[in-house]
């Protein structure tokens, strides 16, 4: 799967390989801005795994923002952990 990010293509791992890797970091996905890609749990129920991709595009969103620069990584983490639960909801209103 592809998302794109403004003018970029966003690659989306999910393979069962990466369960047990990502689960010893204690995470559900993992974002990587500079080789575009994003790696996400196979095994996550569909719910979860929507809001976890939509929280890992939001790295990507704001690698794209002067905040890449200003912010330390704990706090763009603690911005889009504010902000993806909100955007799910958002978008599932949405699509009712």
């Amino acid at each position: 799967m592809e998302v794109t990010v403004g003018p970029h293509i966003i690659r989306v791992i999910e393979a069962a390989e990466l369960d047990s890797l990502l689960a010893e970091d204690g995470v559900l996905g993992r974002s990587d801005t500079t080789r575009l890609t994003i790696q996400l749990r196979s095994d996550l129920p569909r719910t979860v795994r929507d809001e976890t991709l939509l929280h890992e595009v939001l790295h990507h969103v704001l690698a794209l923002t002067p905040f890449a620069t200003r912010w330390s990584d704990e706090e763009e983490e603690e911005v889009v952990r504010a902000l993806s639960p909100l955007l799910a909801m958002a978008v599932r209103v949405v699509e009712c």
